[in-house]
């Protein structure tokens, strides 16, 4: 946005413009790959809308702001409410045609309800300050691809009446959910002023093992420390959400592996019997799609599932906890943790963490499973601290192989145990802590990176690669 700020009100080049806004990482602290993305994004955006090709569209600098002023406070003891749009904003001349065009990685993504493309019709056609227009238009824009699709167009009237049909009440809602009795600690958490009062966030200082204030307020997940011992170019690419490779990241093997995973959520969020070794043929969960050999190897899985499944333990709902979104605040680090169990069961008179885990291979390898499922550290530290509630509590690791189902515990009760977890999160987390550049580090993990498309590093090595081989 900013590089097509300066291309479109500024009149700088591409090149200018991108050499302003992304430069050198060391002078800028753009990312390699944000650099990669955004020169993509632009030249992508670019292609699709010309300059002077649409209906004599210009760019229009600031926002158009609905605003609503009331003689006494509402419901919510408010009386002023301002509405704005995100996206890149065109107008005519004159005033009469006004165009928004919001931005997605994929056009695909995500569909647009009817109350988001009301409310920001709203915005088009009575924000001010300008004069309100006669045409509103609404296009989405795949930058990925570089394809948009038309959402709205139509007269200004016609833009009000979809408004009061499908975004008023809509809205509303959106306002009264914000109540402040209703928290949702999540990552959001690290950029939250408010973070250091909030109820919903327990505090559990020395969990990361650091005392290091000086470094940003970050989130940091298992899966932070396993992206960043492949590739801390990787972690950092992931974080920012970047447009990832579909064929790694949906390889038959994830794809199957996220399958079980898919099922055995659905059948533990219904408390009952326990999982059986009937399966259904159909077993495969919607929006999956899978060759009839993963399938089979699937329903093989699942079966061996059975002999271990954790509902034989806990049979109600409120023993049961299903991929629960778990967040605390280290301060000591000042670092936000997230954490989602695959499952969180009660057994006798303590809860109990359960990773569930897909393998092809007969045996294990000989990597030790903190390092190899960070998660696994990261579930002994909290349940040795009581964070998952009272009792000793334990952590499982349930790994499911065409031969049958291997079940392996750890009692965070066990020193030895107990001091390689920390060890482990320690160790893992503050690498990651006291990174500043997060710098690629090529070699064969570049060949099935999902982010490697925007990453100059990988490039290089394949061009390495490419003269060996020649």
């Amino acid at each position: 946005m900013k590089v097509m700020d300066l291309i479109e009100h500024r009149g700088s080049t591409a090149e200018d413009a991108m050499r302003e806004i992304t430069g050198p990482v060391e002078d800028t602290g753009v990312h390699d790959s944000v650099q990669q993305w955004t020169a993509h994004a632009v030249a992508s955006y670019r292609k699709a809308f010309p300059p002077g090709t649409d209906e004599d569209l210009v760019p229009h600098r600031g926002q158009w702001v609905y605003e609503s002023v009331l003689p006494q406070p509402d419901q919510r003891g408010s009386k002023h409410y301002r509405i704005t749009v995100w996206g890149r904003r065109y107008s005519t001349a004159d005033g009469k045609v006004r165009e928004v065009r919001l931005l997605v990685n994929r056009l695909d993504s995500r569909a647009r309800t009817d109350a988001e493309i009301a409310v920001a019709a709203l915005v088009l056609a009575a924000g001010g300050p300008t004069l309100p227009p006669e045409r509103v238009r609404i296009r989405q824009f795949g930058i990925l691809e570089g394809k948009s699709a038309a959402l709205f167009d139509g007269s200004r009237q016609a833009a009000l009446d979809l408004y009061a049909v499908a975004g008023k009440r809509a809205l509303a809602q959106i306002v009264d959910a914000g109540d402040p009795v209703h928290y949702r600690p999540g990552a959001v958490c690290a950029d939250c002023p408010f973070s250091a009062i909030c109820p919903a966030l327990p505090r559990t200082p020395g969990l990361l093992g650091s005392r290091d204030r000086r470094r940003p307020r970050r989130s940091w997940s298992a899966t932070s420390a396993r992206n960043y011992a492949k590739c801390p170019a990787l972690d950092y690419a992931r974080r920012q959400r970047l447009p990832v490779d579909q064929s790694v990241e949906r390889s038959q093997a994830a794809e199957r592996g996220r399958a079980i995973h898919r099922y055995l959520e659905c059948r533990h969020a219904e408390p009952g019997a326990p999982c059986g070794p009937r399966v259904p043929a159909n077993w495969v969960p919607t929006g999956f799609d899978l060759l009839p050999e993963d399938r089979d190897l699937g329903v093989a899985l699942l079966q061996h599932h059975a002999a271990v499944c954790p509902l034989r333990y806990a049979r109600t709902a409120a023993a049961i906890r299903v991929e629960p979104d778990l967040v605390y605040q280290d301060p000591d680090a000042d670092t936000v943790v997230l954490a989602k169990p695959d499952l969180i069961y009660h057994d006798g008179e303590s809860w109990v963490w359960r990773e569930v885990k897909t393998s092809v291979a007969g045996a294990r390898g000989a990597r030790p499973w903190f390092q190899q499922y960070p998660q696994l550290a990261l579930a002994t530290v909290l349940a040795s601290r009581g964070e998952l509630g009272p009792g000793s509590g334990r952590v499982e690791l349930e790994v499911l192989r065409p031969t049958g189902a291997d079940l392996f515990t750890f009692d965070p009760q066990t020193v030895e145990v107990r001091r390689m977890a920390e060890e482990a999160i320690h160790e893992s987390f503050q690498r990651w802590h006291l990174d500043d550049w997060f710098s690629p580090s090529p070699g064969p993990q570049c060949t099935d990176c999902e982010v490697a498309r925007w990453c100059s590093a990988s490039r290089i090595e394949d061009a390495r690669h490419g003269s060996a081989q020649d």
